[in-house]
């Protein structure tokens, strides 16, 4: 299920990659009880199968869409009997623990898990680089308070995110920390934990309703801008 390749890798100052089972699942732990590789396991796959049940007559754009809406749900439906909390900020679906100081946002990408790091389907517009830099503020105030012990409402916690990609027969998903960026894709990521990259070969249920002529919306990815 995690990525089995190695343990830690720095690639620079900034950025620190966590690998292997052992590893992966110590640093999950951060993330409170019951935050394990098998919790990102099933958010990764609910988000893929959506992606790959959906149907040729669907719009084209579809595929991202549904997997998306999947993950998302999935990451609520797992994390919130763990004591977080669903939010929406700035337009952005987020999911927050208040005592960890932490907010994760589902994040379909174009190849999690390797060197190169992950980059967003969509484009991010200004909410996403404004939610990012309030995070990392509030971290860092946060940490400077020695006295304090939990975050408290009203704060932008820590953004993560949890990146998630299908590409061929592979799934993959890492959870990771990106850095304050400028531009409409991100650039770089502090910490990334690779959880997720093994094989999955779905049945969607377009491929069981009959040719409907054309190529199947599957095969599509649209790159949505946000403004």
């Amino acid at each position: 299920m995690a990525a089995n390749d190695s343990t830690f890798q720095r690639l620079d100052a900034s950025e620190i990659i966590i690998k292997g089972d052992l590893e992966v699942r110590q640093a999950l732990t951060a993330f409170g009880v019951g935050f394990t590789p098998e919790l990102i396991d099933k958010i990764a796959d609910a988000s893929a199968t959506a992606k790959a049940d959906t149907m040729a007559v669907e719009p084209v754009n579809a595929p991202g869409i549904n997997a998306y809406n999947k993950g998302v749900a999935a990451k609520r439906l797992n994390l919130l009997p763990l004591g977080w909390e669903m939010v929406r900020n700035r337009g952005i679906e987020a999911t927050i623990n208040y005592k960890l100081g932490v907010q994760f946002v589902f994040q379909n990408v174009d190849m999690a898990c390797t060197e190169r790091d992950p980059q967003p389907i969509s484009e991010k517009g200004s909410g996403a680089r404004k939610l990012v830099y309030d995070g990392q503020r509030q971290k860092v105030l946060f940490e400077r308070d020695e006295g304090t012990q939990e975050q408290v409402r009203g704060v932008v916690p820590e953004v993560w995110l949890m990146c998630v990609s299908t590409s061929g027969k592979k799934l993959r998903a890492e959870v990771s920390c990106p850095l304050l960026f400028e531009g409409n894709q991100f650039e770089g990521f502090s910490k990334r934990i690779f959880v997720v990259d093994r094989d999955y070969d779905p049945t969607p249920h377009a491929r069981q309703i009959g040719d409907l002529g054309g190529d199947s919306a599957a095969d599509y990815e649209v790159k949505i801008q946000k403004k």
